[in-house]
């Protein structure tokens, strides 16, 4: 990992900030993940050269800037687990035939998280699988967009979380296509569980699109609890605690199964189980 204070630009650095660069040289392929944690305030930038593939498992601990420039042909995918309070922006470049994953894990009180794919080059893909699990008085502002600037790119947005307690949670999702963008074929998914009527939740799916020929939709899904599903656990010697257990691991489920790594799959279904055991 090399500093370099030149790079840095999508994400508009103050020009005497120091960028932590992580480069994937081209044609390179690392199946094991990198880890980066960001323990103080990070300005981050990936560079996915042309042809290479990687893996990337970032925990934030704080305020986190990220920048992922991915080359023409090249893969990434992104881990993003935050369980600590602090803003984080993540912003990615994205060329001919190359795609982006983006797997963000959000666990900590009070977060304000923006993620924003623009997709330059022709047939590139932005993906962005979100969990959320929010509690208490916590307050979750999070938005995800897909900006697709160049033809037939590709991608789903998919925002899924959980708000117990007095909880607030605000998701806004959008696909902006732009007047380059013909031939995309994209979708966006906000789905949301409220365990409690007192949390509160803004379930905002957004589409903008300035050309013809493109395939684009969105959805959102605010479902709750009843008592009559509580019944239906206490019926079968299920409490009431163990049963809400439940819901939320069922619930979140298949984004966490969509973690390729066993390890990191693993920290994140321990980081939900820790929310779970958190009093209100």
């Amino acid at each position: 990992m090399t500093k370099d204070p030149q790079l840095g630009s999508l994400l508009d650095v103050e020009r005497d900030a120091e960028v932590i660069v992580l480069r994937i040289e081209k044609g390179m392929q690392m199946r094991k993940p990198v880890t980066h944690i960001a323990d103080e305030p990070t300005h981050l930038l990936v560079v996915i050269e042309e042809d290479a593939q990687a893996n990337l498992e970032v925990t934030v601990r704080n305020s986190c800037a990220m920048e992922v420039v991915v080359e023409r042909n090249a893969s990434v995918t992104i881990v993003c687990v935050q369980q600590v309070s602090g803003g984080i922006r993540q912003r990615s470049s994205v060329a001919e035939g190359a795609s982006i994953k983006f797997q963000n894990v959000t666990l900590a009180s009070e977060v304000e998280h923006h993620v924003q794919s623009h997709l330059q080059g022709r047939g590139a893909v932005s993906d962005v699988d979100w969990i959320f699990y929010a509690k208490g008085d916590d307050k979750h502002t999070l938005s995800a967009r897909n900006v697709f600037e160049a033809q037939e790119g590709g991608g789903e947005i998919t925002m899924k979380g959980v708000a117990e307690g007095k909880a607030h949670v605000r998701c806004d999702g959008l696909i902006d296509i732009g007047l380059q963008g013909g031939g995309t074929d994209t979708y966006l998914t906000e789905d949301v569980l409220m365990l409690d009527d007192t949390a509160k939740v803004d379930a905002v799916p957004g589409l903008e699109i300035k050309t013809n020929d493109v395939k684009a939709s969105h959805s959102a899904t605010v479902s709750k609890v009843t008592p009559e599903d509580l019944f239906y656990f206490a019926s079968r010697g299920i409490d009431q605690t163990e049963a809400r257990h439940m819901y939320v691991q069922g619930f979140l489920g298949d984004l966490t199964e969509k973690i390729v790594d066993v390890e990191i799959r693993e920290e994140v279904l321990a980081g939900i189980e820790k929310k779970l055991l958190l009093k209100k």
